[in-house]
């Protein structure tokens, strides 16, 4: 075993990853208001201050990491590297050389990885409490995926000075996972709730994450507004699919003719398909001019919910613009619904009203402002916190914000501004997403 260290261990932090099976740089993708590495750095700072960890070192490839650490995270020290493609043993060597370079009495270290935004204080503090009452030379967080299996080991891992030389040898993208398997003798793996220990290694994780129900089944969801609705409706309803579940797809008002999954318009024909296989999405109408499908007469809702596991209704239509407001009648939000989800596009902003909104009229009444308006952050969350714009007729269901389109840094930066309006007006579950990246 061994040699048990009381005094306070150093931590690295590893957020130099390339994002290859994200599609996307994950680690500064916002998550409910904030960058998905600064989750887990917030942690091992909040540790420093209480002096449960000494030294905090972030090794990372990004420039603005890098310039969020001087502002924000004083005595938290960072590192550069220059070929994160070498994989993660190279994070993990440059974080560790620092740290003896200028310590050479170091005696253990905590590897953390940028990605687990699930991660929580109580998780990491148990973590340390474990390493401090047991004599084990390394400790891993770890879960069990049911009752009564064996611990599965994740990330992160406190490996004492033992184990240093070791971890300095290692290369390409293993990690220290190399090291623990050759000691398994020598290691503790403290539980940790499964959840806190996903990594956002596909988008799917990622939306997961913004949108908890994707994970659970019994839900009708209504999709309102504009921007984005269907393609989000079909991503949704794809996360369901490669899950195992049954997704329908349907409409209270008009959507175009999917091709890429069949269409049925009778409960049989619904329930022949359930009993084919699992893992798939049906969309259900009946057909309707310009290649468009309506509900049909014979289906309701509540014929829907009970035959599949998830139901996703789009609730409006927008004619293709990014923003609207509802007409009269509209939404169509049906009673059997508990959770609405409001889209809108970011090409909204800085455009004249008149060109990118649809029901202009409505838009201008409601925002007190001629066509000739060019659209701003302000004007965005307005529409959607107003029960007249996007959150009309949510009533007491679960109402999520999608900021569509942010599909460079610019304006994933205005949409956070949007984010923190809406969130000062009181909403909790606004997402900034690109749907275009997340499905390339």
């Amino acid at each position: 075993m061994g040699e048990k260290l009381k005094e306070p261990i150093a931590a690295v932090l590893l957020a130099a990853g390339s994002s290859t099976r994200f599609g996307g740089n994950k680690l500064l993708q916002p998550l409910n208001g904030k960058p998905v590495y600064r989750y887990m750095l917030e942690l091992l700072y909040e540790k420093q201050k209480e002096h449960r960890i000494g030294r905090v070192l972030v090794v990372s490839q990004y420039d603005s990491i890098f310039a969020d650490i001087r502002e924000h995270f004083p005595g938290v020290e960072a590192v550069q590297n220059r070929r994160p493609q070498q994989g993660i043993a190279s994070s993990l060597r440059l974080g560790l050389a620092r740290l003896l370079q200028q310590d050479g009495g170091l005696g253990a270290c905590l590897f953390a990885v940028a990605d687990q935004p699930g991660f929580s204080a109580a998780s990491l503090e148990k973590m340390l409490d474990y390493w401090q009452a047991n004599s084990y030379g390394i400790v891993a967080a770890g879960y069990r995926i049911k009752e009564g299996s064996g611990l599965q080991m994740k990330n992160p891992v406190i490996f004492s000075s033992a184990y240093f030389e070791k971890l300095q040898s290692l290369t390409g993208d293993v990690g220290g996972r190399q090291v623990i398997r050759a000691h398994l003798q020598d290691t503790g793996i403290c539980e940790i709730p499964q959840a806190e220990l996903q990594d956002l290694d596909t988008a799917d994780a990622f939306l997961r994450l913004q949108f908890p129900f994707l994970c659970e089944s019994g839900h009708v969801i209504a999709l309102v507004g504009a921007g984005g609705k269907t393609t989000l409706m079909d991503t949704f309803a794809a996360c369901y699919a490669q899950g195992g579940s049954m997704a329908v797809v349907t409409t209270t008002t008009r959507i175009m003719r999917p091709k890429q999954y069949p269409v049925v318009s009778h409960k049989e024909q619904l329930a022949a398909l359930r009993q084919q296989k699992t893992g798939q999405i049906v969309a259900v109408g009946t057909d309707a001019p310009e290649g468009k499908l309506r509900m049909p007469d014979r289906m309701s809702i509540a014929d829907l919910a009970e035959a599949a596991d998830v139901v996703f209704v789009e609730a409006d239509g927008a004619k293709r613009l990014p923003c609207k407001a509802p007409r009269e009648k509209e939404p169509v939000i049906p009673k059997e619904c508990d959770i609405v989800v409001g889209v809108m596009g970011m090409d909204t902003l800085g455009q004249p009203l008149a060109q990118v909104c649809f029901c202009a009229e409505q838009v201008m009444r409601l925002l007190g402002v001629d066509k000739k308006h060019r659209m701003t952050e302000e004007d965005m969350a307005r529409l959607l916190h107003s029960e007249q714009g996007t959150r009309k007729g949510v009533g007491n269901r679960d109402y999520y914000i999608v900021l569509n389109k942010c599909d460079d840094a610019q304006t994933m930066k205005r949409a956070q501004t949007v984010e923190r309006l809406l969130r000062q007006a009181g909403e909790e579950h606004i997402a900034c997403i690109s749907l275009r990246n997340i499905q390339n």
